[in-house]
Protein backbone atom coordinates (compact mmCIF):
# COMPACT_ATOMS: atom_id res chain seq x y z
CA UNK A 1 0.00 0.00 0.00
CA UNK A 2 1.65 3.14 -1.51
CA UNK A 3 1.83 5.52 2.26
CA UNK A 4 -0.48 8.88 1.13
CA UNK A 5 1.32 11.94 2.39
CA UNK A 6 0.82 16.10 2.60
CA UNK A 7 3.45 18.30 1.75
CA UNK A 8 3.57 22.04 2.22
CA UNK A 9 4.53 24.07 -0.81
CA UNK A 10 7.76 25.02 0.59
CA UNK A 11 8.86 21.71 0.87
CA UNK A 12 8.92 21.36 -3.13
CA UNK A 13 10.74 24.41 -4.13
CA UNK A 14 14.55 24.82 -3.30
CA UNK A 15 14.93 27.97 -0.55
CA UNK A 16 15.64 31.02 -2.94
CA UNK A 17 16.23 34.78 -1.85
CA UNK A 18 12.24 34.95 -1.12
CA UNK A 19 13.09 32.53 1.60
CA UNK A 20 15.28 34.47 3.78
CA UNK A 21 12.88 37.51 3.71
CA UNK A 22 10.97 38.04 7.16
CA UNK A 23 7.59 35.81 6.93
CA UNK A 24 5.31 38.70 8.87
CA UNK A 25 6.94 41.00 6.66
CA UNK A 26 5.86 38.87 3.57
CA UNK A 27 2.27 38.51 4.62
CA UNK A 28 1.72 42.04 5.27
CA UNK A 29 3.19 42.95 1.81
CA UNK A 30 0.95 40.12 0.03
CA UNK A 31 -2.14 41.89 1.84
CA UNK A 32 -1.18 45.09 0.28
CA UNK A 33 -0.97 43.82 -2.53
CA UNK A 34 -4.64 42.34 -2.25
CA UNK A 35 -5.85 45.40 -1.21
CA UNK A 36 -4.18 47.30 -4.01
CA UNK A 37 -5.91 44.78 -6.62
CA UNK A 38 -9.61 46.44 -5.08
CA UNK A 39 -9.20 50.01 -6.69
CA UNK A 40 -8.32 48.57 -10.14
CA UNK A 41 -11.34 47.96 -12.67
CA UNK A 42 -9.18 47.65 -15.96
CA UNK A 43 -7.54 44.08 -17.42
CA UNK A 44 -4.45 45.32 -18.41
CA UNK A 45 -2.74 46.14 -15.48
CA UNK A 46 -3.61 42.97 -13.43
CA UNK A 47 -2.90 41.02 -17.06
CA UNK A 48 1.62 43.14 -16.54
CA UNK A 49 1.40 42.52 -12.65
CA UNK A 50 0.77 39.11 -13.33
CA UNK A 51 3.27 38.49 -16.16
CA UNK A 52 5.14 40.19 -13.40
CA UNK A 53 4.94 37.80 -10.83
CA UNK A 54 5.07 34.95 -13.23
CA UNK A 55 8.33 35.51 -13.76
CA UNK A 56 9.55 36.24 -10.42
CA UNK A 57 8.09 32.97 -9.51
CA UNK A 58 10.35 31.21 -12.06
CA UNK A 59 13.20 32.90 -11.29
CA UNK A 60 14.03 34.05 -8.09
CA UNK A 61 10.90 32.09 -6.29
CA UNK A 62 12.39 28.86 -8.18
CA UNK A 63 8.79 27.18 -8.53
CA UNK A 64 8.70 24.36 -11.13
CA UNK A 65 7.12 25.44 -13.99
CA UNK A 66 4.89 21.89 -13.89
CA UNK A 67 3.78 23.02 -10.31
CA UNK A 68 3.34 26.47 -11.38
CA UNK A 69 1.07 25.87 -13.59
CA UNK A 70 -1.15 23.18 -11.53
CA UNK A 71 -1.33 25.48 -8.97
CA UNK A 72 -3.28 28.09 -11.27
CA UNK A 73 -5.78 25.60 -12.03
CA UNK A 74 -7.92 26.07 -9.14
CA UNK A 75 -7.28 30.68 -9.62
CA UNK A 76 -8.27 29.84 -12.77
CA UNK A 77 -11.08 28.22 -12.35
CA UNK A 78 -12.52 31.07 -10.32
CA UNK A 79 -11.60 33.90 -12.57
CA UNK A 80 -13.75 31.97 -15.36
CA UNK A 81 -16.56 31.51 -13.21
CA UNK A 82 -16.33 35.19 -12.33
CA UNK A 83 -15.84 36.51 -16.10
CA UNK A 84 -18.77 34.61 -16.65
CA UNK A 85 -21.22 35.59 -14.01
CA UNK A 86 -20.30 39.02 -15.36
CA UNK A 87 -20.94 38.34 -19.06
CA UNK A 88 -24.08 37.06 -18.16
CA UNK A 89 -25.54 39.98 -15.81
CA UNK A 90 -24.06 42.85 -17.41
CA UNK A 91 -25.18 44.16 -20.81
CA UNK A 92 -22.96 47.48 -21.53
CA UNK A 93 -18.96 46.23 -19.70
CA UNK A 94 -19.45 43.26 -18.44
CA UNK A 95 -16.90 41.51 -20.59
CA UNK A 96 -14.12 43.95 -19.30
CA UNK A 97 -15.71 44.14 -15.94
CA UNK A 98 -15.40 40.22 -15.46
CA UNK A 99 -12.15 40.22 -17.48
CA UNK A 100 -10.48 42.90 -14.77
CA UNK A 101 -12.25 40.23 -11.70
CA UNK A 102 -10.09 37.31 -13.61
CA UNK A 103 -6.90 39.06 -13.95
CA UNK A 104 -7.24 40.16 -10.07
CA UNK A 105 -8.12 36.01 -8.83
CA UNK A 106 -4.50 35.20 -11.31
CA UNK A 107 -2.43 38.53 -9.39
CA UNK A 108 -3.63 37.06 -5.65
CA UNK A 109 -3.42 33.53 -6.90
CA UNK A 110 0.51 33.61 -8.55
CA UNK A 111 1.25 36.17 -5.18
CA UNK A 112 -0.12 33.48 -2.82
CA UNK A 113 1.90 30.82 -4.38
CA UNK A 114 4.86 32.75 -3.72
CA UNK A 115 4.18 33.32 -0.32
CA UNK A 116 3.17 29.50 0.02
CA UNK A 117 6.63 28.71 -1.72
CA UNK A 118 8.94 30.86 0.36
CA UNK A 119 7.32 30.56 4.11
CA UNK A 120 7.39 27.59 5.90
CA UNK A 121 4.66 27.27 8.57
CA UNK A 122 6.43 26.52 11.68
CA UNK A 123 8.71 29.89 10.68
CA UNK A 124 5.37 31.62 9.53
CA UNK A 125 4.39 31.00 13.26
CA UNK A 126 7.71 31.58 14.97
CA UNK A 127 7.41 35.11 13.35
CA UNK A 128 3.85 36.23 14.20
CA UNK A 129 4.72 35.36 17.71
CA UNK A 130 8.04 36.87 17.81
CA UNK A 131 7.84 39.95 15.50
CA UNK A 132 4.21 40.73 15.57
CA UNK A 133 3.01 39.47 19.11
CA UNK A 134 0.76 36.87 18.25
CA UNK A 135 0.05 35.30 21.71
CA UNK A 136 1.95 31.79 21.71
CA UNK A 137 -1.33 29.87 22.87
CA UNK A 138 -2.61 30.98 19.58
CA UNK A 139 0.80 29.93 16.95
CA UNK A 140 1.65 27.01 18.91
CA UNK A 141 -2.20 25.51 18.42
CA UNK A 142 -2.49 26.36 15.55
CA UNK A 143 0.91 24.45 14.95
CA UNK A 144 -0.65 21.89 16.42
CA UNK A 145 -4.03 21.90 14.43
CA UNK A 146 -0.72 21.78 11.36
CA UNK A 147 0.71 18.77 12.56
CA UNK A 148 -2.85 16.78 13.04
CA UNK A 149 -3.40 17.72 9.09
CA UNK A 150 -0.27 16.34 7.79
CA UNK A 151 -0.84 13.02 10.10
CA UNK A 152 -3.97 12.38 8.49
CA UNK A 153 -3.32 10.26 5.22
CA UNK A 154 -1.23 8.51 7.73
CA UNK A 155 -4.73 7.96 10.43
CA UNK A 156 -6.62 7.03 7.61
CA UNK A 157 -4.70 4.46 6.31
CA UNK A 158 -4.00 2.65 9.54
CA UNK A 159 -7.91 3.00 10.29
CA UNK A 160 -8.55 1.64 6.73
CA UNK A 161 -5.94 -1.13 7.52
CA UNK A 162 -7.73 -1.80 10.78
CA UNK A 163 -11.43 -2.65 9.25
CA UNK A 164 -10.32 -4.34 6.28
CA UNK A 165 -8.86 -7.21 8.72
CA UNK A 166 -12.04 -6.86 10.68
CA UNK A 167 -13.91 -7.34 7.65
CA UNK A 168 -11.94 -10.16 5.98
CA UNK A 169 -10.58 -7.92 3.09
CA UNK A 170 -11.47 -5.25 0.60
CA UNK A 171 -13.85 -5.29 -1.82
CA UNK A 172 -13.29 -5.36 -5.56
CA UNK A 173 -14.84 -3.86 -8.55
CA UNK A 174 -15.47 -6.19 -12.22
CA UNK A 175 -12.51 -5.12 -13.31
CA UNK A 176 -10.09 -6.06 -9.98
CA UNK A 177 -9.69 -2.68 -8.60
CA UNK A 178 -10.12 -2.38 -5.30
CA UNK A 179 -13.48 -0.28 -4.38
CA UNK A 180 -14.78 1.48 -1.09
CA UNK A 181 -18.84 1.58 -0.20
CA UNK A 182 -20.31 4.60 0.79
CA UNK A 183 -21.26 2.54 3.76
CA UNK A 184 -17.74 1.92 4.41
CA UNK A 185 -16.37 5.68 3.70
CA UNK A 186 -19.15 6.70 6.13
CA UNK A 187 -17.66 4.18 8.90
CA UNK A 188 -14.40 5.45 8.36
CA UNK A 189 -14.54 9.27 7.75
CA UNK A 190 -16.71 9.05 11.64
CA UNK A 191 -13.58 7.18 12.93
CA UNK A 192 -10.54 9.42 11.35
CA UNK A 193 -13.03 12.44 12.78
CA UNK A 194 -13.41 11.03 16.47
CA UNK A 195 -9.62 9.87 16.25
CA UNK A 196 -8.42 13.34 15.32
CA UNK A 197 -10.79 15.30 18.03
CA UNK A 198 -9.73 13.08 20.77
CA UNK A 199 -5.38 13.94 19.86
CA UNK A 200 -6.57 17.60 19.96
CA UNK A 201 -7.84 17.48 23.11
CA UNK A 202 -4.72 15.67 24.25
CA UNK A 203 -2.91 17.85 22.60
CA UNK A 204 -4.67 21.09 23.98
CA UNK A 205 -4.48 19.46 28.03
CA UNK A 206 -1.14 19.38 27.17
CA UNK A 207 0.00 23.40 25.75
CA UNK A 208 -2.30 24.42 28.58
CA UNK A 209 -0.30 22.36 31.21
CA UNK A 210 2.89 24.00 29.97
CA UNK A 211 1.56 27.37 29.97
CA UNK A 212 2.01 28.46 26.89
CA UNK A 213 0.77 32.40 26.42
CA UNK A 214 1.17 32.75 30.75
CA UNK A 215 4.58 34.64 30.44
CA UNK A 216 6.93 35.80 28.19
CA UNK A 217 9.02 32.61 26.91
CA UNK A 218 12.39 32.46 25.94
CA UNK A 219 12.84 31.32 21.90
CA UNK A 220 15.62 29.69 20.35
CA UNK A 221 16.73 30.66 17.23
CA UNK A 222 14.61 34.12 17.62
CA UNK A 223 13.50 35.83 13.71
CA UNK A 224 15.02 39.09 13.21
CA UNK A 225 13.29 41.71 11.76
CA UNK A 226 16.10 43.38 9.45
CA UNK A 227 16.85 46.33 7.99
CA UNK A 228 16.61 44.82 4.05
CA UNK A 229 13.22 43.14 5.31
CA UNK A 230 11.89 46.55 5.82
CA UNK A 231 12.81 48.30 2.82
CA UNK A 232 11.60 45.12 0.86
CA UNK A 233 7.98 46.00 2.54
CA UNK A 234 8.60 49.41 1.78
CA UNK A 235 8.97 49.16 -1.43
CA UNK A 236 6.41 46.38 -1.98
CA UNK A 237 3.64 48.84 -0.40
CA UNK A 238 5.41 52.29 -2.22
CA UNK A 239 4.52 49.85 -5.57
CA UNK A 240 0.99 48.99 -4.87
CA UNK A 241 0.14 52.54 -3.71
CA UNK A 242 1.41 53.34 -7.31
CA UNK A 243 -0.41 50.93 -9.15
CA UNK A 244 -3.73 51.83 -7.93
CA UNK A 245 -3.37 55.70 -7.23
CA UNK A 246 -4.88 56.30 -10.91
CA UNK A 247 -7.88 54.51 -9.73
CA UNK A 248 -8.79 55.52 -6.14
Amino acid sequence: MTMLTIEHPSTLVEPGALTRWNPSVKLISLFIVSVSLLFVWEPVRPAVLWVVLVIVALTVGKVPPKWLVMAHIPFIAFGFGLFLVNVLTRVEDGAWIGVALAGRTLVIGVASILFLTSTAPVELMRSLNQNLKLPASVTFAILAGYQLLLGLPREWQTIRAAQLMRTGGVARSPNGKPKLTFKEAGRLVFTVLIVTLRRSERIATSLESRGFGLQPRTVYRPIRLRVSDVMLSLTARALSIAYCWPWM
